[in-house]
């Protein structure tokens, strides 16, 4: 399967699985309103949150734009434009997107739209996510002081403070967390800011366990190679820096003066690899459940028995055996942040259209479909770019007037237009 080059920033997430259309009666508009059309919706974003490994577990605020184009007797294409908010789950706690909140106005929320082509055919029980193109913002700091001056502003995540936190509370955690190996930062995920009685710095992150076992002199910590096999653990972890300046005048960001206050609390989750050697064979047992909590706040940590992570890895060689290991279709997907909206973007300058004209398509081979014996995958075409007129559905209940539909109506990224 080809794929043709996205060219446009504008054209956000413009899908571009490019072939000859060659569907019987094409793309057709659809509407907004379609309990299908909204149900196409879920599916499809909790496809693309399953997908992703980094980040935060998006909700719907609502479904923006919807074409479809029928597939055999029973099947559809649909053609999605999801506008959506980012929740305080991470994608690594692998829960339901509906049972997470959005970030509420005082954690700066993030809002954007995701495009998604996803198959579906509900006689035979398939759900195949094709292609998703996110592009997120946070609301402008300045929108969220407006309404709360004393909420926590979101802050660079390259910040010399937040790497000074991370720093100091993954070596907290560390020597704290009663486990076998070191782990070390993976990704850097949301950072903010806020005055007390002096800064204080709310950092999350993710971590991936070492090969280094607690045996190893600490001072080289910092050179344990991660763990790459597919039963290394990672974990989210939450922590906070109170610096209290002893003079708050002062612009020094030197960390010798005033009294200073770490706290970390990781959440370390079972890989899916180990969960399923479990169904296989242990039946399940509740006793190796490791997707617990290791809270460790101001130095006291909290064991769990977890020294014995990795007792599943003599399975390796029966993953063949195991039916649910089938190899899950995976889809094509791309999530990207852009700076807020009344911050500078800096990118290259792209044309609406490549040079040459809109892009020629490429007629794919016609594949079996791997779920339905006897008939053909469905061909993905580009991306409509027209609205359809029963379009966009209504806000998520509870977000009519709020702050985050303010931000969506200003931005040009989202204007109704696909």
């Amino acid at each position: 399967m080809k794929f043709c080059a996205l060219l446009s920033l504008l054209a956000v997430g413009c899908l571009c699985v490019c072939s000859a259309p060659t569907e019987e009666d094409g793309i057709k508009p659809g509407s907004c309103q379609d309990p299908l059309a909204v149900s196409a919706a879920q599916l499809a974003l909790t496809e693309i949150n399953k997908d992703r490994q980094e980040g935060y577990i998006f909700t719907l605020l609502r479904l923006s734009n919807v074409h479809e184009m029928s597939h055999a007797l029973t099947g559809q294409v649909f053609y999605l434009t999801l506008d959506v908010l980012e929740t305080n789950c991470h994608v690594l706690t692998k829960k339901d997107w509906k049972s997470c909140p959005a970030r509420p106005t005082e954690n700066t929320p993030v809002y954007g739209q995701c495009k998604a082509a996803i198959y579906i055919n509900r006689a035979h029980r398939v759900v195949r996510l094709y292609k998703y193109n996110c592009v997120l913002r946070h609301v402008p700091a300045a929108k969220v002081l407006e309404i709360c001056p004393d909420c926590p502003t979101a802050i660079a995540l390259d910040n010399d403070e937040v790497l000074y936190t991370v720093k100091h509370t993954l070596k907290k955690y560390n020597k704290e967390n009663g486990l076998l190996n070191y782990f070390a930062l993976l990704n850097i995920t949301h950072a903010t800011a806020q005055m007390r009685t002096g800064m204080f710095y709310h950092v999350e992150y993710t971590i991936q366990e070492t090969t280094c076992t607690k045996a190893t002199d600490a001072a080289m910590v910092d050179t344990c190679p991660m763990m790459n096999c597919e039963f290394a653990h990672k974990g989210l972890c939450k922590a906070s820096h109170l610096h209290s300046h002893p003079h708050s005048h002062s612009h020094s960001h030197s960390h010798s003066h005033g009294e200073q206050e770490f706290s970390v609390e990781c959440e370390i989750f079972e890989p899916e690899a180990a969960e399923r050697e479990k169904k296989l064979h242990l039946g399940g047992e509740a006793g190796h459940n490791h997707s617990a909590h290791h809270g460790h706040t101001h130095g006291h940590p909290h064991h769990h028995g977890h020294s014995h992570l990795h007792d599943h890895e003599h399975h390796h060689d029966h993953h063949d055996q195991n039916p649910e290991a089938a190899p899950r279709h995976q889809p094509d997907g791309m999530v990207r942040m852009l700076p807020a909206i009344d911050q500078p973007m800096i990118l290259p300058s792209f044309p609406d259209q490549p040079a040459g004209g809109p892009e020629v398509g490429v007629t794919l081979p016609l594949r079996p479909d791997p779920q339905i014996p006897g008939q053909r995958e469905p061909t993905i075409l580009l991306f409509p770019s027209s609205m359809s007129a029963e379009c966009p559905g209504p806000l998520k209940e509870g977000t009519e007037n709020s702050l985050v539909e303010q931000v969506f109506a200003e931005d040009p990224m989202f204007k109704a237009a696909a």
